[in-house]
């Protein structure tokens, strides 16, 4: 069936044809999500072309099926200029979100049909009454079957709005929504309404008003309210009831009928017009105040953590400093773990041939070494430099009859052979052959006899009554002359307790990590003073 087609062009592409009943056509308002928190349960949605006009702002707060959905379908249709003969009305999409396994196509009559905390947007348009957009926000039911523990959550959700999501600067109207016939207890809804002044402040009772809906008779909620302590300034009677009226009666009570409607209708009418008069001169209450509450407390909360955090950054570098004494002490008394113990060894070597050492049988060590040659080996120390000399000076005859180039090489040659031939038989000696072709240098050799000559031992002479040579006590007659020198060793080696080493160990591992934690809490608290002080700045 091809839908119908509305009166109201201007508004035809923003509808979406609903349902038709008894001669009335139901067409939703296409609205548009501008947001969706699925965490929060709360949704922006708007109607309209945006604009820079001023914004009125309605919420509306109401036990579930109160009427507070059909309150905003009837105020969709008054602002729309919806008249009482036109066959078609308008409404906004309840969706239904399930909280649990479903048990059916709807909820049940205590639970609240809207679970969504829902701000809507109604953008000016042609033909609207007021120069001005208005937003009426939705909120689930209070005192349903679900208890407190929903109501508080729902409490903590709308806070959570007006704070961060809703984006509006003030509220112009708190609709507290009752069914006009209501006699149940209102304590409930006062607590709701206290708890909206803390949001708010103290200025929430002149901005809230008592919307009684279904309002056929004369409403008996009135003294129901106000005997619950509720505040509000006026109560508005909006018989939503015959908004959706069939349209179309039976010719036998269609006049009488037609009437009555009509009747209630103008009624409805005139409530509204007087709400929204009343609305457009209201006093505001600002959610800004809301907002900076709300980052106060934020900032006081990550305030007191951050001092929390410091003081417990504190307590572990005390802490931590008691450890390292404690390890200090423990590591001091176990510091003995390995003890040293020197070994002495000695032996006996040869000295070199033609000297001698003067070893002390009492001290059993050696207290003058080398000693030179004796005589009879200084006569061998000249033989043995002739010898030297005289090879020295055959090799550098035979490198006479070389190449002159090679004259350098045959008298460095005749040298070595010289000092080798003496040094074969004097040790100390102090010997110099030059071999030159065809010239032989005796003096050198004299000289080193000369020089042998001069150092004889002299061991006795000096000395005294006592050695005195490392210690020694002994008389230098009491000395040998041995060819052999004492050698003496010393080694060193380490007992090793494994008690003891185990608690020095754990004592170093334990100082070491109790520094480093000391260093590292330094700089966190280091850190954290710098970020409570950017936070008592800002």
């Amino acid at each position: 069936m091809d839908e119908p087609q509305v009166n109201i062009s201007h508004l035809e592409r923003q509808l979406t044809y609903h349902s038709e009943q008894n001669g009335l056509k139901r067409f939703l308002i296409k609205t548009n999500v501008e947001l969706r928190n699925e965490e929060n349960c709360t949704q922006i949605l708007s109607f309209g072309t945006p604009n820079d006009l001023p914004v009125k702002c309605v919420l509306l707060l109401g036990e579930t099926g109160a009427g507070k959905t059909t309150v905003i379908n009837g105020v969709i249709n008054y602002l729309y200029g919806v008249g009482f003969d036109d066959d078609y009305r308008f409404c906004v999409k309840e969706e239904l979100v399930s909280t649990g396994p479903a048990t059916g196509s709807e909820r049940m009559k205590t639970e609240s049909q809207t679970d969504y905390i829902s701000k809507y947007i109604l953008y000016h348009q042609q033909g609207m009454k007021y120069e001005c957009n208005f937003v009426v926000i939705d909120t689930p039911g209070l005192a349903d079957t679900r208890g407190t523990q929903h109501q508080n959550s729902i409490m903590k959700h709308l806070e959570e709005f007006l704070t961060t999501d809703c984006n509006i600067d003030s509220l112009h109207c708190i609709g507290l929504v009752a069914k006009a016939s209501t006699n149940r207890d209102f304590t409930f809804q006062m607590e709701i309404l206290n708890e909206v002044i803390i949001l708010l402040g103290n200025n929430v009772p002149e901005i809230t008003n008592l919307f009684a809906t279904f309002a056929v008779e004369k409403p008996v909620v009135d003294q129901i309210v106000r005997n619950a302590g509720v505040k509000f300034m006026k109560m508005f009677e909006f018989d939503n009831g015959v908004l959706f009226a069939p349209h179309r009666l039976s010719d036998s009570v269609r006049k009488k009928d037609r009437r009555v409607l009509e009747y209630r209708w103008e009624n409805m009418q005139e409530q509204y017009e007087t709400f929204f008069t009343a609305l457009m001169n209201a006093p505001t209450v600002s959610v800004q105040i809301l907002r900076e509450k709300k980052l106060l407390q934020k900032s006081l909360k990550e305030l007191k953590l951050h001092v929390e955090e410091l003081a417990r950054l504190l307590t572990a570098i005390e802490t931590n400093k008691k450890k390292l004494i404690k390890y200090e002490l423990q590591e001091l008394r176990n510091r003995d773990w390995r003890q040293e113990r020197r070994i002495t060894s000695k032996e006996r070597l040869e000295v070199p041939e033609g000297f001698h050492a003067h070893n002390c049988p009492e001290c059993d060590q050696t207290c003058m070494f080398p000693c030179p040659p004796d005589k009879g080996n200084q006569n061998a120390g000249i033989f043995g430099c002739l010898k030297g000399v005289l090879a020295g000076s055959a090799v550098g005859a035979a490198a006479a009859q070389a190449t002159t180039s090679s004259v350098a090489a045959a008298s460095s040659s005749s040298m070595a052979a010289s000092v080798v031939g003496l040094t074969t038989n004097v040790v100390s000696g102090s010997v110099a052959a030059t071999g030159i072709p065809g010239v032989l240098i005796v003096s050198v050799a004299a000289w080193g006899a000369m020089m042998i000559q001069a150092k004889s031992c002299n061991f006795s002479n000096g000395r005294g009554d006592v050695c005195g040579e490392r210690g020694c006590l002994c008389s230098p007659s009491q000395h040998l002359t041995e060819k052999e020198r004492i050698v003496e060793h010393v080694s060193i080696e380490y007992e090793i307790n494994d008690e003891l080493k185990e608690l020095y160990d754990v004592a170093v591992s334990k100082k070491n990590d109790a520094m480093a934690k000391i260093d590292s809490g330094r700089q966190k608290v280091i850190l954290k003073k710098r970020q409570v002080t950017l936070g008592l700045v800002l």
